[in-house]
């Protein structure tokens, strides 16, 4: 079985084509170190061929998936996708694969765009001294590609817009107020109308709430795939749709409440 093992999630990475050659190329010549010292035991053929690292990659783009041994291929996916979704990097070996990982060498490196829990390094072997530098070269290279999503993706970013998205739900319900008591000739008419504009805004909170939420983590992803020629300005796009989203809320919020108060006025006055 084997007798050390490493593993870590990764977290706020801008993966570029430059990151993913360096990768490669990386477990490409561990491959080939490996290999040559397995090759240079006395021990039969059958425990070479079985104990011989493969290398071999799986990408997930448009909603279809790939497993690949040809890395050249596997970057012209990479290039020509629309939306990349998952790319993957496994160096394992047949008893690897036919032990379920128990026994032999494997290491596996683990880029989800779309769940940040399937983000990982694994490594596995007998060797302590080869999960060691597997794992910390996989990392030195990552380390260089760090993006700032991680400022935005906190507790804190969702207590700021509950905060934020809550005193405006304040501010607007004191226009809607505004707006609505001169239409109803009752008492308490400014009061009431707060109380009535405040309930609706509070149900359609979770929702936008919701949809602030998502479009921070899409602008500001755990994962971002960069790809000369089809990534820039993705986040200046999505800041736009939500800034007009949010504006077009306001306005009919507040249209909304102006009609709901004719209406009402009209129907108090008549009876």
């Amino acid at each position: 079985m084997s007798q050390f093992l490493r593993d870590i999630k990764i977290s706020n990475v801008n993966v570029t084509e430059q990151m993913l050659q360096a990768i490669n190329e990386f477990l490409a010549g561990k491959m080939s170190s490996t290999n040559k010292a397995i090759d240079a035991q006395g021990i039969s053929e059958q425990e070479k061929s079985e104990q011989r690292l493969d290398l071999f990659y799986v990408i997930r783009f448009d909603n279809r998936g790939y497993r690949l041994y040809d890395p050249q291929e596997a970057f012209r996916f990479y290039q020509q996708a629309s939306e990349v979704e998952r790319v993957i990097f496994t160096l394992d070996s047949i008893q690897s694969e036919r032990t379920n990982r128990m026994y032999g060498t494997f290491c596996e490196l683990r880029f989800d765009a779309n769940d940040p829990n399937n983000c990982i390094i694994q490594v596995s072997s007998d060797d302590g001294d080869a999960v060691d530098s597997m794992y910390n070269g996989l990392l030195e290279i990552i380390s260089k590609s760090k993006s700032l999503s991680g400022w935005a993706r906190t507790a804190w970013t969702q207590l700021l817009v509950q905060i934020l998205g809550v005193a405006s739900g304040f501010v607007l319900s004191l226009i809607a107020a505004i707006k609505i008591s001169p239409y109803l000739k009752i008492d308490n008419n400014f009061v009431l109308s707060f109380i009535f504009a405040f309930l609706i805004f509070s149900n359609a909170w979770g929702f936008i709430n919701q949809q602030i939420l998502s479009l921070i983590n899409y602008s500001f992803p755990n994962i971002r795939f960069s790809r000369e020629g089809k990534s820039s300005f993705n986040w200046l796009t999505q800041a736009v749709v939500g800034g007009l989203f949010v504006a077009l809320f306001l306005f009919f919020f507040g249209q909304i409440m102006g009609w709901v108060g004719s209406i009402l006025g009209a129907f108090i006055v008549g009876r």
